[in-house]
């Protein structure tokens, strides 16, 4: 295994960890979560059990030699966008549009000039 293969796989490892520990906190401390309905509770574990089922995905592909590859078109993906990416599935996840359709952020009250003068 090279050397970036090997640090995604250590970054995927990492993802996993935070993601179970998440799953474990949202599912059993619910009632230290009282500023969020059930709704928005039931909508965050949803968010994290995808999110670790992408990673577990991820991994398993390593270990079977088929990380990489595009599930639609079979190209290899370059493992330098797998590095900023390490959950993408196919070649169009890289695209825009479609990765912000797939994990869209929350809706900020702010306008996004007021959030980026807030960053800097």
């Amino acid at each position: 295994m090279n050397e970036q293969l090997a640090n995604i796989q250590i970054e995927l490892l990492q993802m996993k960890e935070e993601l179970e520990l998440r799953l474990f906190e949202y599912s059993f401390f619910q009632q230290d979560c009282q500023a969020m309905n059930s709704n928005q509770q039931t909508t965050l574990i949803y968010h994290v059990k995808k999110e670790l089922q992408d990673v577990l995905l991820a991994l398993s592909k390593i270990e079977n030699g088929l990380y990489g590859i595009c599930e639609e078109t079979g190209q290899i993906i370059p493992l330098s966008k797998l590095a900023v990416l390490p959950t993408a599935r196919t070649v169009d996840d890289f695209l825009y549009p479609t990765q912000f359709e797939k994990k869209t952020l929350p809706i900020w009250a702010e306008t996004d000039e007021t959030y980026h003068e807030a960053l800097y």
